[in-house]
This record gives C-alpha cells, structure tokens and sequence, in this order.
C-alpha cells in the first residue's frame, strides 16, 4: 500500500443530529459547526433542514456556504434525507458551545439546536473517506447522545433521536463531534 500525502482541509467540531418520528421518518437535520481552522478561514457555522427547507447560518456566509456545499450536503445523513433543497443562506451570529462531557448547544437566525446526554467517546479515523466522490482523510471523537431537539422560528420540530446499542456499543443519529480534522 502506497501512503498518500494529503493537506489539511479543516479542524474544529462537528455535532450533529437527525429527528425521527415514531414512524422513522425524518423530521429533521442539524449540522453545528465550530471551525477553528480551515483553508477558508475560521468560524461557526449552523445548517438546518425540515421537510419546508434548507437554511444556513453564519457570521461568515461564504464560509457557512462553502461548509454547507462541500461537507453536509455530501454526509450520507444529509443524502438519506427524502429533500435537500437549495439553501437559505443567512447571515446571522452563531451562538456555539461544545461540551463533550455535556453536548452541544448552538442558535442563529431563529434556528436553535441543543443535543446532550452524551452516552460513550471512541476515536473515529477512516484514511479514505469519500467525499463527493474523493477521497479524503478524516479523524474525530465521535460522542453518541442520547438527546436532541431542534426548532424553527420558535417552533420545536417534532421526533427524536434514533438510538441503538449493538452488542452493548451505543449509537444514535444526535452525535457530538470534537476534534475533527478533514484532509484532502
């Protein structure tokens, strides 16, 4: 196996979540972002889609685009939704906090998210992960949570998280991200 040289893309955290109804339908997707570096630049970010729309949100809307475009559209999270319509894009602060003892909290532009009850911590690293159909390098904390909710304009979208343990392994579609670090 031949190693491949790659450039660093992005560090920073990534929590995230998808509601379901008692149905297993999605209801809704948050993608909170923390970029602490990255080749665009550094900022906070918050994606949002329910079956009305897509909206972004971020002090920096070329960053928060470009974070929306390259990365979240392409999550097989974001793929499995039954829509993903072209943006909203606003810009608004993101109020961001990332605990992964406790969860992550973020709100802008009448998006709120909150995700907690952290349920396990592992190391998470995949040398070629495929992005768009290239491959990149990716490594994280990924913290299952038990917990998430999200709202709209003050309107709590309604479902909750899907959480399963395998063999006693924890997993769940609300997931707190740290330390992650994309490379192309």
């Amino acid at each position: 196996m031949t190693y491949r040289t790659r450039r660093p893309l992005l560090t920073g955290a990534n929590p995230f979540a998808t509601l379901y109804d008692e149905g297993g339908s999605p209801t809704g997707y948050a993608s909170l972002w923390r970029i602490d570096w990255s080749t665009r630049g550094s900022g906070q970010a918050l994606v949002v889609w329910t079956p009305a729309g897509l909206r972004v949100a971020g002090g920096d809307v070329a960053l928060a685009a470009w974070i929306e475009e390259y990365f979240v559209r392409r999550f097989d999270e974001a793929r499995a939704l039954p829509s993903w319509p072209a943006p909203r894009v606003e810009q608004a602060q993101v109020r961001l906090r990332v605990d992964p003892g406790e969860g992550a909290f973020a709100e802008a532009a009448g998006l709120a998210v909150t995700i907690t009850g952290p349920l396990d911590a592992r190391p998470f690293a995949q040398p070629d992960f495929p992005l768009g159909g290239v491959s990149h390098g990716l490594s994280m904390q990924v913290i299952p949570c038990e917990h998430a909710s999200i709202s709209v304009d003050g309107h709590a979208v309604p479902g909750r998280p899907l959480v399963t343990r395998t063999g006693g392994r924890p997993a769940s579609s609300a997931v707190t991200a740290v330390h992650e670090a994309w490379s192309a």
